[in-house]
């Protein structure tokens, strides 16, 4: 059995993202696991190398669990083989087979994905491409093209003048200890992320290595960073010139990126801001935000402009960070305002050895993140300027909120509220009301868990639900209400400007809020609902579930309210299943659908409309049609009324025997 030289350890704590997935190879209820179907696990590995193949490369260990603990496998040799084939078996071209590792006393089947050249196909089942941590459809055509830029004609593509023992070795060494390569060679390294070449018997470097390696910098003029001052909030020339320049930071990336962090982060300022319900010296801009606006800046920018550089610029009232080279043309501005996880790069060997020296995260979320944040402290959204040559990103600082909401804060008074529950609070209070979907929106929450936050929040009586099946909303308590109406007042105090500065203990005292202009006055996210971000360019892989998970569309009143949870159906719910459940995210997989399937029908039955609702699915129609009709026909469920399948107390529930030990025979048979 193959066996190479990897770490998991790197993996282990590790979110999926844009380079890596880890997958368990049992599925069932606790305390009743067996080995997943070998055949649609051949299926899984197929489609995730051959998408990871097409865009940077990534890693997928099977034997992992979702909480990270090792777990292996129980298959035989000969069916281990046939999985850890299957990229030579089913791929075109055929792509490096897997391998095995031990770990914690387990075996873990392992696919180190190398980018590839050219498209590479599931044979006779399309071109699945890596974005973020999903999986999508896209055409040959879109992935040829994808590759020529990033793999032909981008700088870092290009040969280098350097030589091996030109690059650092420390940092080298932290590249391959990230990558889980620490054992191998800085020069097999390097062709693995194909930033080397063989000629011969020698290694030629591509540029990309010198950028992020190159001991003295690479053979760049403007690589590095340069950050500005500007005092005011407009630049001016001549006598009037109020523009400081920093020095200039260069070097490798893995120099500069420390560098620069460093030097931002001496110039932010740390204001009294609202956090919750409370004052406290923060930032004026998340620090997520502007490290993700930097990083972006580095690693996407076209690096065949070599007569400017990126830059950062400081002024009173905002933060821009611009880079040369405007949006890769896969990508439009509407991509990103729709808060998509978008992930193409002009620099794909770059980003994916940043993600080996710990710079950048690896799930795409950037963007969307980088919004969060900045909503999360009522900031304006950042603004994304693109243009031909060059793209700007803007982080303002004066915050978005009102009188009317200082005042709704000083009503709260003393209460303990996190700040997700503030947030919620000030939503109800801004529009009068708030739902599932929206305390999702604002809070990246997923469906059960922003309906756990808004029943806490009922059950201490600061919110009143008004049930209305699929219309089901919130509003604030009457006490709420009342203490707001009773501290309604005029404010006085300083101007704006001087309170962004207060001490936090004197904003306490206060009981006020930084005061905003009027300009910046308003709702706490900016309405994007004109933008049409779907150009049908590529298309979700397996779209058995829509979008929207917050609502039921089928069903009695009594079973179409907001979330199963919120009638009561979460109580004889063991907790490590609400967990499990809790844990699907808004698009889960056909495979983890069905685990949570049967981990609740295991501990009973439950009509469609039920079991949509702990799903958080929008059509219980479709989650008959599409999973439990399959998986009764599979053995897996058993109907309560067999004899009437239009029966209206139809029920599902897991069948007591089981059905694998015949299925395993069969995939026995298959995998020879």
């Amino acid at each position: 059995m193959i066996r190479a030289p990897f770490e998991v350890g790197p993996f282990i704590g590790q979110d999926e993202g844009q380079h890596f997935d880890r997958k368990s190879l049992f599925e069932g209820p606790e305390g009743q696991k067996r080995p997943r179907d070998r055949r649609s696990v051949r299926d899984q590995v197929a489609e995730y190398v051959a998408a990871f193949a097409n865009a940077e490369g990534g890693v997928l260990l099977l034997g992992i669990e979702d909480d990270g603990s090792a777990t292996g496998h129980r298959y035989p040799a000969d069916a281990v083989r046939a999985i850890l084939d299957t990229p030579r078996a089913r791929l075109r071209p055929p792509q490096p087979e897997g391998f095995l590792v031990e770990h914690a006393g387990v075996e873990l089947l392992v696919f180190d994905v190398p980018i590839s050249d050219v498209p590479v196909q599931v044979d006779g089942d399309g071109f699945p491409l890596r974005i973020g941590d999903k999986t999508v459809q896209a055409s040959e055509s879109q992935i040829q093209s994808l590759k020529f830029r990033g793999l032909v004609e981008s700088w870092e593509s290009r040969p280098s003048r350097m030589a091996l023992a030109d690059l650092d070795p420390a940092l080298l060494a932290r590249a391959k200890a990230g990558s889980g390569l620490g054992t191998i060679s800085d020069e097999e390294y390097l062709l693995k992320r194909k930033l080397a070449d063989r000629r011969g018997r020698d290694v030629a470097l591509r540029r990309g290595a010198e950028l992020l390696f190159a001991s003295d910098g690479p053979d760049h003029p403007n690589a590095g960073v340069r950050i500005f001052r500007v005092v005011g909030a407009e630049r001016r020339l001549g006598a009037e010139h109020n523009v400081e320049e920093r020095p200039r930071i260069e070097g490798n990336l893995g120099q500069v990126l420390p560098a620069v962090f460093a030097a931002v982060d001496g110039l932010v300022r740390r204001p009294s801001r609202l956090v919750g319900n409370r004052f406290r010296a923060v930032p004026e801009y998340p620090e997520f935000s502007w490290k993700e606006a930097i990083l972006n800046a580095v690693a996407h920018r076209d690096y065949t402009t070599e007569g400017r550089t990126t830059e950062v610029w400081f002024f009173d009232d905002r933060l821009e960070v611009t880079n040369p080279g405007g949006l890769v043309p896969d990508v439009a501005l509407e991509d990103l305002l729709s808060l998509r996880r978008v992930h193409v790069s002009r620099n794909p060997r770059t980003v994916r050895a940043l993600v080996d020296l710990g710079f950048m995260r690896d799930q795409g979320e950037g963007i969307p993140r980088m919004f969060a944040e900045m909503e999360g402290l009522f900031l304006p959204a950042p603004v994304l300027d693109p243009s031909p040559r060059e793209f700007r990103i803007t982080l303002r600082n004066t915050p978005t909120l009102t009188a009317e909401d200082r005042s709704f804060v000083a009503s709260l008074g003393d209460e303990e509220l996190t700040d997700l529950d503030f947030r919620a609070l000030l939503e109800a209070h801004r529009h009068g009301r708030i739902d599932n979907a929206r305390m999702r929106q604002i809070s990246g929450l997923d469906t059960l868990g922003a309906s756990q936050l808004l029943r806490r929040l009922r059950d201490r009586e600061l919110l009143t639900l008004h049930p209305a099946g699929s219309a089901s909303f919130y509003e604030l308590g009457p006490t709420v209400r009342s203490r707001s109406k009773s501290r309604a007042r005029p404010l006085a105090g300083l101007p704006a400007e001087e309170q962004l500065e207060l001490p936090t203990e004197e904003v306490a005292e206060r009981g006020e809020l930084t005061e905003s202009s009027a300009a910046d006055r308003g709702e706490l996210t900016p309405d994007r609902g004109e933008l049409t971000p779907d150009r049908g360019e590529l298309t979700p892989d397996r779209g058995e579930l829509t979008p929207d998970r917050g609502e039921l569309t089928g069903g009695s009143g009594a079973d179409r309210g907001e979330l199963a949870a919120d009638r009561g159906d979460l109580e004889d719910v063991p907790p490590s299943v609400r967990e499990f459940l809790g844990s699907l995210g808004p698009r889960p997989r056909r495979d983890r659908l069905r685990q949570a399937i049967l981990r609740l029908t295991e501990l009973r039955a439950w009509k469609p409309p039920e079991l949509a609702g702990l799903l958080g699915l929008a059509d219980a129609a479709k989650l008959v049609e599409r999973h439990l009709s399959p998986m009764v026909t599979e053995g897996l469920l058993e109907r309560t009324h067999p004899e009437n399948l239009r029966h209206p107390e139809q029920a599902y529930r897991a069948r007591k025997d089981d059905p694998a030990a015949s299925r395993d025979k069969e995939d026995d048979d298959d995998a020879r």
